[in-house]
């Protein structure tokens, strides 16, 4: 959602860690610009220079903060790395970034905008990073290649989101393995 003439890279990325750091220790909705101006000690002023809106600023930093928080573990155990990562993931979710998550989630279902910029911006470059990390498992003969990718990385990732988004059962850290437990059968090769 960048706009306005060109940025100060010291300044971007001051706001977007006040950002992420103020939405994940404050309850959702807790954080405006003022906040996250202050805390990054720019004008409010060059905020909305660069971003449109609240929503626009805190979406950027959960982009480059969530990255950061949920890698992807790259080793010849995809098993291994899909159960890491949803650990990761779970972590995020029952922070208070999750609330975040959960509030942008909100937003989008009555603003397209937001809609698509939650989804191209948030969401692609993780399924894109899940993606890749299945095609490697293909490629290690580890996962069936006759199988739809797109059903499987909703098969892993659709409890979290679930969970996170209706909240009708508690998401822990075993859940990364019992996912994985469930899961696996059906997409492994042996």
């Amino acid at each position: 959602m960048p706009r306005g003439r060109s940025r100060d890279k010291d300044a971007e990325r001051r706001v977007l860690d006040a950002a992420f750091e103020l939405v994940g220790s404050r309850p959702p909705g807790d954080v405006g610009i003022n906040d996250i101006a202050a805390a990054a000690n720019v004008a409010k002023q060059t905020i909305y220079r660069w971003w449109p809106s609240r929503t626009a600023v805190i979406l950027d930093a959960l982009v480059v903060g969530t990255m950061k928080a949920t890698p992807f573990r790259e080793s010849d155990d995809i098993r291994g790395d899909f159960e890491a990562h949803l650990r990761t993931v779970i972590r995020l979710f029952n922070s208070p970034t999750g609330q975040i998550v959960r509030e942008m989630l909100a937003e989008a279902q009555t603003d397209p905008t937001i809609a698509e910029e939650f989804r191209q911006r948030f969401w692609q470059p993780r399924r894109d990073l899940s993606q890749a990390r299945l095609q490697r498992g293909i490629e290690l003969g580890q996962i069936r290649d006759d199988l739809d990718n797109e059903i499987v990385l909703d098969a892993i990732y659709g409890p979290l989101w679930t969970r996170l988004t209706i909240g009708h059962l508690p998401l822990t850290s075993a859940h990364a393995s019992k996912i994985t437990a469930a899961i696996w059968p059906g997409i492994a090769t042996t």
